[in-house]
């Protein structure tokens, strides 16, 4: 297990490197950055709430709530919970869908980051990133 956490910190660190790299010319990076992290979080924290119940023999979380989080960002926090908490590693249909939930975000995140199509979807999250950022400036300039 411990090398399938080395591999899964790896490879998360390795993605956020690529959307870094890829994204650092946009505006929108920071947020997008930070919504991964944080839905990484969450999906991390959830699927220890989710071990944890099954041990105490309580209420567990919808396998379908823990793939609609790691397909809407979460995965890089489910990729390193599952080998971190034991759980859901072994578990067939779970795992199959896993790893495509997590083919899916990658493809998305490419396709929003590189594709032609995609460039005015990318000029839209580039205005409203600056008018959250110029709007979060302003709030941190009134209260200095």
């Amino acid at each position: 297990m411990k090398t399938q956490l080395g591999f899964s910190v790896a490879a998360v660190a390795t993605f956020f490197a690529a959307m870094f790299w890829l994204s650092k010319g946009y505006t929108f990076f920071p947020f997008l950055l930070f919504a991964f992290a944080l839905l990484s979080l969450v999906t991390l924290i959830l699927y220890g709430v989710d071990k944890r119940a099954a041990r105490l023999e309580k209420q567990r979380t919808p396998e379908k709530h823990l793939h609609l989080l790691a397909l809407l960002g979460g995965w890089p926090g489910a990729l390193v919970a599952r080998p971190l908490f034991r759980h859901k590693t072994r578990k067939q249909p779970f795992t199959t869908i896993f790893w495509c939930t997590v083919l899916i975000g990658i493809a998305m995140m490419m396709t929003l980051l590189i594709s032609e199509p995609a460039a005015p979807y990318r000029d839209w999250l580039d205005v409203e990133a600056l008018q959250w950022r110029t709007g979060l400036q302003q709030w941190f300039d009134n209260r200095i």
